[in-house]
């Protein structure tokens, strides 16, 4: 009976010493809470070049922010053209062309989202697959799917508290293949430019104030 004293003693001192050391750092210094967080979604445009020719996708993200400066989210975009490469003609059928579609990931970094207009920094990572195709046929050709990086920069305009202009350049670098096919093009790194419309709460603690 002394010896279960003793223990209760023990673990009793322990919880007092840990309970009166200073707090441990924490990336979010303790201040995750509904009120820090946000939700937004994000259609836009972007426009780039797939095997040497030019195209656009038709851009949809959504993603939770945190303290309005950094987001985390995903993104799907479909090409809205169809593409005939160079490498098509004397190969090919007239009317064999190209589509694509882009999916996955992205983190970005908001600098100074309380100033009307700010800059962002989104990096995006994820798959794009390309795959050749031709009009009457039953069937489609082979695709590839091929993994990409994309940083980028972008100026964004407050046009309300709940609704975010932004346009602005990126640079996306294709870095390995999931999947290849002999036939079809390689989309090649590239130049793009994109435009959206943020809308969302992007900091919960904006619900407080009219």
């Amino acid at each position: 009976m002394k010896n279960i004293v003793l223990i209760f003693a023990f673990i009793g001192l322990s919880l007092t010493n840990l309970s009166a050391q200073e707090a441990p750092e924490t990336l979010f210094n303790g201040k995750v809470s509904f009120s820090n967080l946000g939700v937004f979604v994000d259609p836009g445009f972007q426009m780039t070049q797939i095997a040497g020719e030019n195209t656009g996708y038709f851009l949809f993200r959504g993603g939770v922010t945190f303290g309005d400066k950094l987001s985390f989210g995903g993104f799907y975009g479909q090409m809205i053209n169809d593409i005939r490469p160079a490498s098509f003609e004397n190969i090919l059928p007239p009317r064999a062309h190209m589509d694509s579609y882009q999916a996955g990931g992205f983190i970005e970094y908001t600098l100074q989202a309380s100033k009307m207009v700010h800059l962002t920094f989104p990096l995006a990572f994820g798959m794009m697959e390309l795959e050749v195709d031709e009009e009457g046929r039953d069937f489609d050709y082979e695709e590839t799917k091929t993994l990409f990086v994309e940083p980028g920069a972008q100026i964004e305009v407050n046009l309300h508290r709940f609704a975010r202009l932004h346009a602005g350049l990126g640079y996306r670098m294709m870095t390995g293949s999931i999947q290849d096919y002999p036939g079809v093009p390689d989309a090649g790194n590239a130049l793009t430019f994109q435009i959206g419309l943020k809308m969302g709460v992007f900091n919960f603690n904006q619900l407080k104030t009219p």
